[in-house]
């Protein structure tokens, strides 16, 4: 077992937004992820080619549901009174939490 090393801030954070699902399993997705990652950027074979390129798509369909959510997120009613509530309170948004 490790400790992961984030401010108890960053660590409540990351726990409310799983919802239900369990830290091991959000844990192995992150592991998961990074040899991808690793994997695309050492592919030299026709194979590993592929599977990046594979991978490479599955993280583009991610990023373009993440941004038709913040998309959604920032068109709802009193969502920018809310963030500006924030703001105002000093109180960071989640990309600043996260650096």
């Amino acid at each position: 077992m490790a400790r992961v090393q984030v401010s108890d801030e960053i660590w409540a954070a990351y726990r409310a937004g799983l919802g239900a699902t369990p830290v091991s399993v959000a844990l192995g997705e992150l592991v998961r992820r990074e040899v991808a990652r690793s994997a695309r950027r050492t592919a030299s074979d026709l194979e590993g080619v592929r599977i990046a390129l594979e991978d490479a798509r599955q993280l583009s369909d991610e990023l373009a549901a993440l941004i038709a959510r913040l998309e959604r997120a920032g068109s709802a009613p009193g969502r920018s009174a809310e963030l500006d509530s924030w703001a105002q309170r000093g109180i960071p948004g989640w990309a600043d939490r996260v650096r």
